[in-house]
């Protein structure tokens, strides 16, 4: 195998490796969004060293990382 093959063959490995890590990336944002999302909408409680956090917060949970992640794809594609 040629030094040019090598080179061209560890971009493609590169490449591919990069590609896994955005869905990844973009996967995680959304199951973030996707549970705040759905605290939202059941009205869990959230106690953290005896203070409650307050419902609203989650609004802020949900649309924060939902943008992160479309904007985060769309820069990519």
């Amino acid at each position: 195998m040629t030094e040019q093959r090598k080179i061209h063959k560890r971009a493609i490995i590169k490449e591919h490796m990069a590609r896994r890590v955005e869905v990844i990336i973009v996967v995680v944002f959304l199951m973030i969004s996707l549970l705040h999302l759905l605290r939202l909408f059941t009205g869990a409680e959230i106690v953290i060293v005896g203070t409650v956090i307050p419902v609203w917060t989650s609004l802020i949970g949900c649309i924060g990382p939902a943008l992160l992640a479309g904007l985060y794809w769309w820069s990519r594609h």
